[in-house]
């Protein structure tokens, strides 16, 4: 039996308890005016659903490696928010102890680099060692894009989840495009 057989047990039980209009793609017209998005990582430790307590429609999520801001991301944001039909409140979340950090390491770097073909130089700069600088940095890149403006994203934010604690700290607070993004 493999440990996937254990989730599809878990499915059954999620199926035979949930209110499954819940999962249906809502009529934009009675969506809300306004919607949270939270990005973070994809690391199995960083569970929005457990550290936020949201539950099934509260939120929007997107994960990828240290929950980083870039153009795929982007695009993605302004899909959700034109798809929807309502603005978003994005918080972008990034946390302590990130195995992306490994990607300052120059031999992790180099190995990764040649086995995916990725350019080292913009894997270097995927790298979340500091949490509190890199995601400052990813929120005012959200608000400066070109994409991103007030009929898709109301508000952007900045968060640290530390693992040490479980606590989540707001770094930058929620801003809306065009504005300028204040510690």
């Amino acid at each position: 039996m493999t440990e996937f057989h254990d989730l599809l047990e878990r499915n059954r039980e999620f199926a035979s308890t949930t209110d499954l209009r819940l999962l249906e793609m809502p009529d934009p017209a009675r969506m809300p005016e306004r919607m949270p998005l939270v990005l973070t990582c994809v690391d199995p430790r960083v569970e929005p659903a457990g550290f936020l307590g949201l539950r099934t429609g509260d939120a929007g999520v997107l994960r990828n490696v240290g929950g980083r801001v870039d153009d795929r991301i982007v695009e993605d944001i302004a899909y959700l928010a034109m798809r929807l039909g309502v603005r978003l409140d994005v918080a972008v979340i990034h946390h302590t102890q990130c195995g992306s950090g490994l990607l300052a390491d120059h031999r992790f770097r180099g190995a990764f680099a040649e086995r995916t073909g990725a350019d080292e130089e913009v894997l270097a700069a995927r790298a979340v060692t500091e949490p509190s600088r890199t995601v400052r940095h990813d929120v005012r890149r959200l608000l400066a894009s070109p994409l991103i403006t007030g009929d898709a994203v109301a508000t952007a934010s900045g968060h640290v989840l530390k693992l040490e604690t479980g606590l989540v700290e707001t770094i930058i607070a929620a801003a809306a495009p065009g504005e300028p993004a204040s510690d």
